[in-house]
């Protein structure tokens, strides 16, 4: 019977200590419970310093260490990203009745491919830095995922070589080829960018339906290399927008904006309402959002004006 007491007992205070946790500090306790539940080793929960982990991100093992940007962001929410992730998900589900090809241009460790090749029937990642690359095809090899093909290489409007400006360890994802986008990044030295049509022909890529494209202040000029593939498929494009009037690679208007696409193109952008924890997106047009006169990022979709009906405003879409 004193057993018994005392194991209520012991009970009652781990409960009453949980209540606390939960109404004074709800944001420990949950960052707690993520270590217990993903952290490779139990006791890197306590012990100070990066945690090794692996998350699950929509049936896809993601390994990752927190410590850095995009890692702490699928450590803490489930996934970087998850908005643009769930509607990337819904659209090609909908609209291409997970049959459709997704192209990841600046793919880095590979979230979104993965992601997405659970909902395409093939996926073509473009990523020209090696260290980000290593632990891309790691995962790919863990996962077992057989319909990604990986090109080593960046995406602009020639074939060339440019100098490649290397992230911080803590944030792997500001990685870029312009000079100066951010002053934290230090010269890598110079990798390979080819254009965007002429790749996508050399890797007999023949079928293009959403793309993806995260490459830090030089979308314009991925942009401008793709013009053909835009008007032969007009695929759904979603892309990371870099507003900055004092780079010379920066897109500098709506109208410069209209102009990168062919005719008929519609564009939205994703509202600051989106959350990152449960992946809700809303999804708004750009004009009364979008401005070209300040210093800002922001994530677009472009559509085909045909597709319009197609394309979900909110969701995630169940």
């Amino acid at each position: 019977m004193k057993t018994l007491k005392l194991a209520l007992a012991a009970l009652a205070t781990a409960g009453a200590i949980v209540g606390v946790l939960l109404v004074s500090e709800p944001k420990h306790l949950r960052e707690i419970y993520l270590c217990w539940k993903q952290a490779v080793s139990f006791t890197s929960c306590y012990r100070g310093g990066p945690i090794d982990f692996v998350a699950d991100i929509d049936g896809v093992q993601y390994t990752g260490k927190a410590g850095n940007y995009i890692d702490n962001q699928i450590f803490y929410y489930g996934a970087y990203e998850k908005p643009n992730l769930f509607f990337l998900r819904d659209l090609m589900r909908s609209v291409f009745a997970g049959q459709g090809t997704f192209i990841d241009i600046g793919a880095n460790t590979g979230q979104h491919s993965m992601m997405m090749s659970r909902y395409s029937k093939e996926v073509h990642a473009f990523e020209p830095w090696d260290p980000v690359l290593k632990r891309f095809r790691k995962m790919i090899e863990q996962n077992g995922i057989k319909n990604i093909a990986i090109h080593a290489y960046g995406l602009g409007d020639e074939n060339s070589k440019k100098p490649f400006f290397k992230p911080r360890q803590d944030n792997l994802g500001t990685g870029s080829f312009v000079a100066g986008f951010n002053p934290e990044n230090s010269l890598e030295g110079e990798l390979d960018i080819q254009k965007g049509d002429a790749a996508f022909a050399s890797e007999h890529i023949t079928s293009v339906s959403v793309i993806k494209m995260d490459i830090e202040g030089y979308e314009k000029l991925a942009l401008l290399g793709l013009r053909q593939t835009l008007a032969t498929h007009r695929p759904i494009v979603m892309f990371e927008i870099t507003i900055n009037r004092e780079s010379p690679v920066s897109i500098k208007s709506t109208e410069e904006l209209v102009a990168l696409f062919p005719t008929k193109y519609e564009f939205l952008v994703m509202n600051e309402k989106s959350d990152p924890l449960t992946g809700a997106y809303f999804l708004e047009p750009i004009d009364d959002i979008v401005r070209f006169d300040q210093t800002v990022q922001h994530d677009l979709v472009a559509y085909p004006a045909e597709r319009k009906s197609s394309i979900a405003r909110q969701g995630p879409l169940r």
